[in-house]
């Protein structure tokens, strides 16, 4: 689904990457932070890796969950021997 937004040129002058990532970026930090998808989802959204999400969520000053339902996927993800 595509939607459009208008964003004031304010905004998007201080953007560090263009309009359309930075605004991916930040919403799947929020659904991170809100406990709606896991590490692994949200690399995988942005597509990055578990460590480079880390550096996002650090640079959005977002602590990392981890709980049981992250171990469960990691412990699928490694037995997948991807």
């Amino acid at each position: 689904m595509a939607t459009k937004v208008r964003i004031p040129s304010r905004v998007t002058d201080v953007l560090e990457k263009p309009i359309e990532k930075s605004v991916v970026e930040l919403i799947v930090v929020g659904l991170y932070r809100d406990g709606k998808m896991t590490l692994r989802q949200a690399a995988d959204l942005i597509g990055v890796t578990i460590k480079e999400m880390q550096e996002v969520l650090k640079k959005h000053d977002t602590y990392i969950n981890y709980g049981l339902e992250e171990l469960e996927e990691d412990i699928a993800y490694a037995a997948s021997g991807k």
